[in-house]
Parts: structure tokens; C-alpha cells; sequence
């Protein structure tokens, strides 16, 4: 079967992260090592709801810095939480505006005010001013902050599906978090679990 829309997950997919890099950061701010707190499979409730923007960016980090008990000023608490994101490598970027050429493409990111702050910031050093933002690649970005919901809650999937008029059969969705994928296929929607040995770049989508 051929494939009319590819709906990309970010962090993972197209841009590389590091968690370690912010769980690093923000222990050396908080002076003891802060993993428990902090990690991709569980968190605790202050970052989810800061992803689905129930708080700002200010009561994120005020309540950060109860809840790992340290005091720091905004830019280096902002810095800190904004290490994971490390760089979008151009080839895959070119690939995403290709595939776009061919077949629907939207984005999909659970993602708060500050990683997208910073994934714009990078996407602008990596590819330049001429491609317009990071958004404007796809046919639409659903932002987690600014759609006040997160996968993989079946109701952002749905309003993928039902704003954008997909076939569930013929849309691939890509995540890096196995987890992700799960509500995507209980709406019929094709998914490939993105990894460091399986990148984008390997899948040969453009034949699809």
C-alpha cells in the first residue's frame, strides 16, 4: 500500500537529543543527581504539565527549583532545561522538505515553550533564514504547549485525523518513544518506531 501522509514526531526524528545533557545540567544546578526526578519514561507532574501548557514558563521554573530544591536565575535554569537539544543534521531536514514535495507532511511534538524556543533557535543555525521556520516545513505542527494536549493520548491523534480529513491506513506516524505509538494504532494509523540504528534517513520514505 502506498502512503498519502507521513505525520513526524520532533525529538528523535528530526532533531537529536541528548537527555543526559539536561538531567546533567540540572543536577550540577541542584548539587545532588536529579534522574529520579527527571526522566523520558516517567516524570513528574510539573513537566507534563508544562508540555501541555497548564503552566507558564515562569511557574516552570519556580516550581523546578521547589521541587529539586536549588535557586538559579532564569537564563542558566533555562539553559539547562534546553541541553538535551542538540542539532538538526541538514540531510534530514531535506528529506522532510523532499517528502513534503510528494505527500502530506505534519508534525507532531509533545514539546514546551522553551525546547520549542530552542528547536527554532537550531533549526535557523542549521539550515539558514531562506526555508522560513521550523513549522513552515510541514503542511501544520501540533505543539503539545499550544494544543494543550500530548500523545499518546488518543484525542491529539483524532485531531490530527479529523482537522486534516487523514486515512488513518494511509498515514504513517514516526515517534522515537515506543509508548507514542501505541494510541496511533488503536485510531488505524501506520507507525515505525524511530531509533539511533533505525533513523529516518534508513527507511527509504521516499518510496513509499
Amino acid at each position: 500500500m502506498s502512503f498519502d501522509s507521513i505525520i513526524f514526531d520532533l525529538g528523535g526524528v528530526i532533531v537529536n537529543l541528548d537527555y543526559g545533557l539536561t538531567i546533567q545540567a540540572l543536577s550540577k544546578l541542584a548539587g545532588y543527581d536529579i534522574t529520579q526526578q527527571y526522566s523520558q519514561q516517567r516524570q513528574a507532574d510539573i513537566f507534563s504539565k508544562f508540555e501541555v501548557g497548564s503552566i507558564t514558563a515562569a511557574e516552570f521554573r519556580q516550581g523546578l527549583m521547589r521541587l529539586l530544591q536549588f535557586e538559579a536565575d532564569d537564563e542558566a535554569i533555562n539553559q539547562a532545561w534546553s541541553a538535551l537539544i542538540l542539532d538538526f543534521p541538514p540531510e534530514r531536514v531535506e528529506l522532510v522538505r523532499q517528502l513534503g514535495r510528494q505527500k502530506r507532511i505534519f508534525l507532531l511534538s509533545n514539546i514546551n515553550e522553551l525546547h520549542l524556543a530552542t528547536s527554532d533557535r537550531k533549526f535557523t543555525e542549521a539550515m539558514g533564514h531562506d526555508i522560513g521556520t521550523l513549522a513552515d516545513q510541514f503542511e501544520r505542527a501540533y505543539y503539545s504547549h499550544l494544543v494543550s494536549d500530548r500523545k499518546p493520548n488518543l484525542s491529539i491523534f483524532q485531531r490530527v485525523i479529523e482537522e486534516n480529513n487523514l486515512d488513518p491506513a494511509r498515514t504513517i506516524f514516526l515517534d522515537d518513544t515506543a509508548h507514542n505509538l501505541v494510541g496511533a494504532q488503536q485510531l488505524g494509523l501506520q507507525t515505525i518506531h524511530i531509533t539511533q540504528k533505525n533513523p529516518i534517513e534508513s527507511l527509504n520514505l521516499l518510496s513509499l
